[in-house]
């Protein structure tokens, strides 16, 4: 008999990301950045620094993900955009890793939640505009 409390929620989260989208695989990852810069916010404070160094290096993996995921033939300009952000990302959270000070990460936290909740509503107005005009459903192929 499993007793672990987490095993259910741990195989509802594989079952999700293995059947999302990719455009709702990049908010997922989005929404991991955020919660981990939450997280090692805390971490931070609590000046616990093995906690701070293992949360950064998981931020940067998501925008590492993200940036090989980035399709610039299909995205152009826009893809190009969002590699420089990405790459700004990886710099500002390997100097708070490095420096071990909480401040780069917090000056890219703001942008990370705009370019979030910008990537909810593009996906929004997608899918409102597929549904309008019911044909079969075209990914979203700015960045991916």
């Amino acid at each position: 008999m499993n007793t672990n409390p987490y095993s259910k929620n741990t195989a509802y989260k594989k079952t999700q990301v293995e059947t999302a989208s990719p455009e709702a695989l990049i908010l997922m990852l989005y929404d991991g950045a955020i919660k981990f810069m939450c997280q090692a916010e805390i971490a931070f404070e609590e000046h616990n620094i093995e906690q701070t160094s293992n949360l950064l290096l998981r931020i940067q993996a998501i925008f590492a993900e993200l940036l090989t995921a980035l399709d610039k033939e299909k995205g152009g300009e826009i893809a190009e955009n969002l590699e420089r952000l990405y790459v700004f990302f990886l710099e500002k959270l390997g100097d708070a890793n490095v420096k071990k000070d909480p401040a780069p990460m917090l000056e890219i936290k703001p942008l990370v939640q705009n370019l979030r909740n910008t990537w909810e509503l593009a996906m929004q107005k997608h899918q409102n505009s597929t549904q309008a005009n019911n044909p079969p459903r075209p990914r979203l192929n700015v960045a991916v």
